[in-house]
């Protein structure tokens, strides 16, 4: 493991404008403003350490739904809508090692668009609607409901 780590490297940023730059600062504004950034690099931190987590259970989420599109079949997804496409890249970009998550998002992006835009039916909308609830309930989890701010 490279020394320091990103975790210690944030720990050391907390630890110099408490120690060096909080005891300087006269307005009450900048002393609120130090202490702020003090929490917000804690909050990073910790989402930092959740972040292996996420990542995991996205792309686990990613490859489960374009294989439920693709078990729809070509009925559900129309040749026009160019998501048949969209569909390959995907599952492609799933099976590689590492996956290429960036493809695979850009694929769902498609996929949203088409159900936003009413160009998708109501079984490929279900799926897209259910990744999507997915990913934004681990967002929350990774990210908090509320950053820290002064």
């Amino acid at each position: 493991m490279l020394r320091p780590t990103l975790n210690e490297v944030i720990s050391g940023m907390q630890r110099t404008i408490m120690d060096a730059l909080l005891p300087e600062l006269t307005s009450p504004y900048a002393q609120g403003q130090a202490m702020s950034a003090i929490l917000m690099l804690g909050h990073a931190a910790g989402a930092l350490e959740s972040a292996p987590a996420y990542d995991a259970a996205e792309i686990k989420d990613l490859r489960a739904t374009f294989a439920a599109l693709k078990r729809l079949g070509d009925k559900h997804i129309s040749k026009k809508s160019g998501l048949r496409g969209a569909l390959a890249r995907a599952i492609r970009a799933g099976a590689k090692n590492p996956p290429d998550r960036r493809a695979m998002e850009a694929a769902m992006a498609a996929f949203a668009a088409a159900v936003a835009l009413g160009h998708a039916d109501d079984g490929v909308a279900r799926h897209v609607r259910g990744y999507l609830r997915r990913n934004l309930e681990r967002s929350r989890n990774l990210i908090g409901s509320s950053l820290p701010i002064a």
